[in-house]
C-alpha cells in the first residue's frame, strides 16, 4: 500500500496509511511520519497487528522508550504481572477497566471506566515523555471510551497578546498525588494544603524542540489544592487556570478518535493534550500504551 496522510478536517489529527509497525521502518519511513507527526499532532495507523515489543519499538524508533511515573507507584504498593495492573514489560502500561480475570467492571486499581480530565501523560515527572502510543486491543461497541485530543498550539495562538506575555513569565507546580481518574495513586497521599502538593515545576508555555512553536502546557486539572501556579497566590492562581482551561477545551480545538479494534494513535504531548469519556462498565476495553522518551522542556521566551 502506498504511504499516504489524511487530515482530519479538524484541528489537528491525521490517518496515516501504508505503514507497518510490526516492521523495522525504514529510514524513508520514519521521516514521512515524523514530518506527518510534527504537522498534525495526533497520528491513526489502523489494521495494525502489533505485540507489546512491537510498541516499544515505535517508541524507540522517535526517541526512545520511557517508563510511566505511574509504574513505581503500583510496584512500591505491592502489584505485579498478575495483577492486571503492571505490564511484564516496564516500558508498556496496561490501561483496562477488567478485573484480573479479564472482566469488565465499573471501577479498579486503575481508571477503570472513569471519564478522564483533561491531562498531557506524566506532566507530574521531571522529563515527561515527549510523546505516547495508545494501541486498541479491546474495545467498546458504542460504548464510549472515546478519546479526544486538543491543539496547544492552536489554543495558545488564540490568546491576547497580553495574556501570551504574562503566561511566559508564569509555571505550575504539576500535582503527583492523582490519577487522571482522579483517583489517589496506589501509596501517595492526597494534599491537604497548596504547601502539601509535590511533583515538578514546568513553565506554562513550552516552546517545541522540533517545530520551534510555542504551546500551552497545563497538565491536568483538579481542585484545590492540587497544581497550581507559582508565581501567583491561591485565588489568583485557581482563577487564571479556569479560565485557561475553559478557553483550552473549546470544541473547535478538538478532535475524537472513536477506536475500533487494532488502531494504533500516536501524539505529541508537547503540544497536546486529550481526554477519555466514560466507557460502558459492561463492556470491555483494554489498552496498551508505550511512551516515547523525553527531553528537558524548553521555556518559550517570546511570543
Amino acid at each position: 500500500m502506498a504511504r499516504e496522510v489524511i487530515e482530519s478536517g479538524a484541528a489537528l489529527g491525521a490517518d496515516v496509511k501504508g505503514i507497518d509497525f510490526s516492521k523495522p521502518l525504514s529510514p524513508d519511513d520514519k521521516a514521512f511520519v515524523q514530518k506527518a507527526w510534527n504537522d498534525h499532532l495526533v497520528l491513526r495507523f489502523q489494521g495494525q497487528d502489533l505485540e507489546d515489543e512491537d510498541l516499544i519499538n515505535m517508541a524507540d524508533a522517535f526517541g526512545g522508550s520511557q517508563v510511566a511515573g505511574s509504574r513505581q507507584y503500583y510496584l512500591n504498593a505491592g502489584y505485579d504481572t498478575k495483577s492486571g495492573r503492571v505490564s511484564r514489560l516496564a516500558g508498556i502500561t496496561i490501561i483496562s477497566n477488567l478485573d484480573k480475570d479479564g472482566k469488565p467492571e465499573r471501577e479498579n486499581s486503575g481508571t477503570g471506566s472513569s471519564e478522564l480530565v483533561w491531562h498531557t501523560d506524566n506532566s507530574y515527572v521531571d522529563n515527561p515523555p515527549k510523546g505516547s502510543v495508545l494501541y486498541g486491543i479491546q474495545v467498546p461497541t458504542n460504548g464510549g471510551g472515546d478519546t479526544s485530543f486538543v491543539n496547544q498550539y492552536e489554543t495558545y495562538n488564540a490568546l491576547s497578546e497580553s495574556m501570551k506575555k504574562q503566561l511566559l513569565k508564569l509555571h505550575i507546580r504539576h500535582d503527583n498525588s492523582r490519577n487522571t481518574a482522579g483517583g489517589t495513586r496506589p501509596t501517595a497521599k492526597l494534599p491537604q494544603t497548596r504547601e502539601d502538593v509535590e511533583g515538578p515545576i514546568h513553565p506554562m508555555v513550552r516552546k517545541h524542540p522540533d517545530t520551534g512553536r510555542n504551546a500551552l502546557y497545563l497538565g491536568r486539572r483538579y481542585a484545590s489544592p492540587s497544581s497550581y501556579i507559582v508565581e501567583l497566590p491561591e485565588d489568583e492562581s485557581e482563577a487564571l487556570l479556569d479560565e485557561l482551561w475553559a478557553h483550552s477545551t473549546q470544541e473547535k480545538f478538538v478532535w475524537t478518535q472513536v477506536w475500533t479494534p487494532k488502531d494504533a494513535i500516536m501524539w505529541d504531548n508537547r503540544c497536546t493534550m486529550h481526554t477519555r469519556n466514560k466507557i460502558d462498565h459492561t463492556q470491555p476495553r483494554e489498552m496498551h500504551r508505550s511512551l516515547i522518551k523525553g527531553e528537558p522542556i524548553i521555556p518559550a521566551n517570546e511570543i
